[in-house]
């Protein structure tokens, strides 16, 4: 189903990691649930409540896909309920680090104290990106202290956090109408949540010491060859206030890809989402490394 492109491509063939479960849950009826929990059309905490959530839990443990266990725990974070943390924590244990880094940033944004250890495990993960995903939902979590293992750079974003750093993010650029207008403000927000650490960050009109906006260089849905790819390539101009003076600009892509013979139209809006969430959290890293100094 879903691949998350941070982590590099498995040598070995996709084959089973377990033995299939009884109740596992055909893919096409696990991509179908985006749609039928409301996910993708707005709402949906009454089907939240609905038997099959715990098909899509079964999936995340038994099923021999790792690309289905990654949208199983997608699909876990969205519904965001609290009954599904055990699965949840589970499968953080994951042979495959995609699936490890998709339990961990759930967890987050599930936001259940009981995940809390187990994402503070995660924060020693060999893979780099199951480490970020940690760091990422600890937010969700509580925080940080000061005994959180910190990744090169990390350090200098707390100092100059503690110096009130303000930052006013604008409303996102779309020259080529790519991009509707929920697509946009999704962008808008996250990007003001990868900023957080560097102090105080505000989506409205006020007075800040940066001004950063985001713009869309590229976005599109790719049919070509065995799976259906969404690319976003964004570019996040940073001005220096009072004045508007051009401080730096910074650039990221994201991409997510998905089987054909498993697409369906209405899953493009949920990849859409996921390829934007990746281009912006790419560009924010520099971003983040240069105001930090």
């Amino acid at each position: 189903m879903f691949r998350l492109t941070a982590v590099a491509r498995p040598s070995d063939p996709e084959h089973a990691l377990h033995a299939p479960h009884p109740r596992r849950l055909p893919v096409v009826k696990l991509a179908a649930l985006l749609f039928g929990f409301g996910l993708l059309a707005g709402g949906g905490r009454a089907f939240a409540q609905a038997p099959q959530i715990e098909d899509v839990e079964d999936s995340l443990l038994h099923d021999p896909s790792y690309k289905v266990r990654v949208e199983a725990a997608l699909i876990l974070g969205k519904l965001r309920e609290q009954r599904s943390v055990p699965a949840l924590i589970a499968a953080a244990g994951d042979q495959h680090p995609a699936v490890r880094a998709s339990a961990v940033r759930s967890l987050g944004l599930i936001g259940a104290p009981a995940g809390r250890d187990t994402v503070v495990a995660a924060l020693h993960d060999s893979v780099p990106t199951v480490r970020h995903m940690a760091r990422e939902a600890l937010r969700g979590l509580g925080g940080a202290d000061e005994s959180t293992p910190r990744e090169p750079g990390e350090a200098g974003i707390r100092r100059r956090s503690a110096a009130k750093l303000s930052i006013a993010v604008r409303p996102v650029g779309d020259p080529g109408h790519q991009a509707g207008p929920v697509l946009r403000s999704h962008m808008r927000d996250f990007l003001a949540e990868q900023l957080r650490p560097l102090g105080e960050v505000s989506t409205a009109e006020s007075r800040a010491n940066y001004a950063v906006g985001v713009v869309i260089k590229h976005l599109s849905v790719a049919h070509g060859g065995p799976d259906v790819e969404v690319i976003c390539a964004v570019q996040l101009v940073v001005m220096r206030e009072p004045g508007n003076a051009l401080f730096l600009m910074t650039s990221g892509e994201g991409r997510v890809q998905k089987p054909k013979r498993m697409f369906k139209p209405h899953l493009q809006a949920s990849m859409e989402m996921e390829a934007v969430e990746g281009a912006v959290r790419g560009a924010s890293e520099d971003l983040i490394s240069q105001l930090a100094r």
